[in-house]
């Protein structure tokens, strides 16, 4: 039942149609089963519930594939059965329309020259207006249908991160700037440092293990 409601809902113009045709789609299809409509309520409601499903059946099986075509796409199987509903509404239409239709008649006030074009615009009626809710939806349905082309590729997004700029200690006003021979002088002092504190700790363990031996002898 949601998925129905959401069809309507979705397709608003098509459930509209739907609609409208429903009535006049009734009463044909009542009348091609079952013959006039009859009067006592009984019987009424034998004839018109039979007629009423059958139209409302067509009505919402062409917006399901209206629906379908207009979000998947068209393919030759949901155009078939599109076109054969489109075709049943027509038909219904035309058959309440041939009952109903009156004569209708040219006004005196249409010229001897038009009187011929009037005539054969008027019973083209017939024939055209049972068309025109069949055909807005075909038009309805096609006018945005699923696009086969593939998008267009995404333009790579390119990240920009802030630069981290190391902090430079600031030198006193005043003070002497350090040149490259003191940073030469500075390395090479604390490398005999270095080398200095190794030679007292291989002497110290040096004297230790000739103690050591003395001792032992």
């Amino acid at each position: 039942m949601k998925t129905v409601l959401k069809s309507l809902w979705e397709h608003k113009f098509i459930a509209a149609t739907g609609v409208s045709a429903l009535i006049h789609s009734t009463w044909a299809l009542g009348t091609l089963f079952s013959g006039e409509q009859p009067s006592a309520p009984l019987a009424l409601a034998g004839w018109l519930i039979p007629a009423f499903l059958i139209a409302f059946a067509l009505d919402m099986g062409q917006i399901a594939t209206s629906s379908e075509i207009r979000h998947e796409g068209l393919t030759l199987s949901r155009g078939l059965t599109f076109f054969v509903f489109a075709a049943a509404t027509y038909y219904c239409q035309w058959i309440y329309m041939a009952h109903h239709m009156p004569a209708l008649a040219i006004a005196p006030g249409v010229s001897d020259l038009a009187r011929s074009t009037a005539t054969g615009m008027r019973d083209a009626a017939l024939w055209v207006i049972p068309a025109f809710l069949p055909l807005s939806t075909i038009l309805y349905t096609f006018s945005n249908k699923k696009s086969d082309s593939k998008p267009a590729p995404e333009t790579p997004q390119i990240e920009i991160r802030p630069v981290e700029i190391e902090r430079v200690e600031q030198i006193p006003f005043g003070s002497a700037v350090p040149t490259l021979e003191d940073h030469v002088n500075t390395t090479t002092t604390q490398t005999v440092k270095k080398r200095t504190a190794v030679a007292r700790s291989t002497n110290g363990h040096t004297k230790e293990k000739a103690l050591r031996n003395k001792e032992a002898e």
